[in-house]
């Protein structure tokens, strides 16, 4: 049997289709690194807050507040994780039934 060659001449619709998946595959990535990223600095951002109150002798605590951004900005990273995998799922049921719009 023949292998079947790609067929070069894609239709003005599975170009644009084609460009809307890779679009939105290209901004989940990024969405997934800037996630990466803001978990990582919130983590360095609360450990310097323990350290802080751990070695601080005066009874004054005020590491609650980077605690606390560090907390919102991972929340933030898994929202952002979570739209990324959404999107993918979307693009996989779209390839199931791609003649739904």
């Amino acid at each position: 049997m023949p292998e079947e060659e790609p067929d070069e001449a894609q239709t003005p619709r599975q170009s644009a289709r084609d460009q809307k998946i890779e679009k939105i595959l290209v901004d989940a990535h990024r969405r997934d690194d800037e996630a990466d990223i803001r978990d990582v600095e919130s983590d360095k951002r609360a450990e310097a807050a323990d350290l802080e109150a751990f070695l601080d002798t005066s009874e004054t605590y005020s590491g609650h507040g980077e605690r606390r951004a560090a907390a919102l900005d991972r929340s933030h990273a898994k929202s952002d994780r979570q739209s990324s995998a959404d999107d993918r799922a979307e693009l996989t049921k779209h390839k199931e039934n791609p003649n739904a719009e």
